[in-house]
């Protein structure tokens, strides 16, 4: 009798949460087996009178990232083992829709995440089934999920278009274009000199002067040539310890001017 005159009691009633808008009670068999309903977005579950008193109850269907990533139904958490995986799903989603007014949205401004992996479960899913998710390089640094490789020029974050690769193969195709101005890639004017100069910086080292020339086109072919062959020389020192689809992209890469 007890309980059900506390379900009439608390039968439709609607409770403000933390982090997941509302929720209203739809079903009471006691106060450690409650079940509540979200509207938006609609999911159903279990929980405790305690946690909707105090606000605790999570809809894992609200997107809490970013206004567009959400936690999911599955078997991975963010803790313990799995909270790498958490965190490098959370970054990408911050990178594609967290910074705005910083440099790093300028970098991503236009980049997205696809539908699919805006659930953290199943991003979790295909880095875990990625034979390369968790490898580390020869100094212990993990491969870094990279979404440009496989497919030049892309902007979207997909189980198609993404791949793990080591550190190293991810910075020989960086290209800066903050100091260089209206120049092309690898290429710098030297005033004392009057002449344009190539470089190319090689395992992060320093740079390496190629040549000073007359004309930027000329710097720039010169600097081409010799950063292709680089690019093609990382890739057979890695060869067999990257994704094939990677190795193949390497080896047909071709600089542009405007990198």
């Amino acid at each position: 009798m007890r309980i059900e005159r506390n379900k009439q009691k608390w039968l439709g009633k609607e409770f403000q949460t933390l982090t997941s808008g509302t929720c209203t009670i739809i079903d009471y068999k006691g106060t450690y087996d409650v079940t509540v309903e979200f509207d938006s977005p609609h999911f159903i579950r279990k929980t405790t009178l305690s946690k909707l008193k105090t606000g605790k109850v999570k809809n894992p269907m609200y997107p809490s990232v970013c206004g567009k990533g959400y936690f999911g139904v599955g078997e991975y958490s963010n803790k313990g083992g799995d909270r790498t995986l958490y965190t490098l799903w959370k970054d990408m989603i911050t990178r594609c829709y967290g910074g705005h007014g910083t440099q790093t949205f300028k970098v991503y401004e236009d980049v997205k995440v696809c539908e699919e992996w805006l659930n953290f479960q199943n991003f979790a899913e295909w880095c875990v089934g990625n034979s390369f998710y968790g490898k580390t390089d020869d100094k212990g640094r993990k491969y870094q999920l990279d979404k440009d490789i496989l497919f030049r020029g892309n902007k979207i974050y997909s189980p198609e278009t993404c791949c793990f690769v080591p550190a190293s193969i991810n910075c020989i195709l960086l290209f800066s274009k903050g100091s260089r101005g209206n120049l092309p890639v690898g290429v710098s004017y030297v005033k004392k000199l009057r002449k344009y100069r190539a470089d190319i910086s090689r395992k992060n080292i320093s740079d390496r002067v190629l040549g000073y020339f007359n004309t930027p086109e000329e710097a720039f072919e010169v600097y081409k040539v010799t950063r292709e062959r680089y690019i093609k020389e990382m890739a057979e020192i890695w060869k067999d310890r990257i994704d094939e689809r990677v190795y193949q992209a390497l080896l047909s890469y071709e600089v542009l001017i405007g990198d």
